[in-house]
């Protein structure tokens, strides 16, 4: 009595696709649309080569936004808190005794 449940084919198609990722990966096989590794003379980025940069200029300047932003809204409420009639009062109070 042969049972199957599906999982051998299942586990066959998966390792065809590992391998054939593994080969792209590695060059072996070059991606669709790509020129193949072996060509003389041929640059792979062209004129994105530096996107990285600009995504890490663009990550910079919205850091520093918000940590502006988070800063002086902190010193802010820093402010608020120390021209607060209780804090005013209770400072007035304890001065008296």
């Amino acid at each position: 009595m042969d049972e199957s449940n599906g999982t051998e084919s299942w586990q066959q198609s998966l390792r065809a696709v590992l391998s054939a990722l593994n080969q792209t990966l590695h060059g072996a096989v070059p991606c669709p649309g790509e020129p193949p590794a072996g060509t003389v003379g041929t640059t792979r980025g062209g004129r994105n080569d530096n996107a990285y940069m600009y995504i890490l200029f663009v990550m910079t300047l919205f850091a520093a936004t918000v940590g502006s932003l988070i800063l002086g809204y902190t010193r802010s409420r820093k402010v608020d808190k120390r021209s607060d009639p209780y804090h005013v009062y209770i400072k007035n109070r304890v001065s008296m005794i």
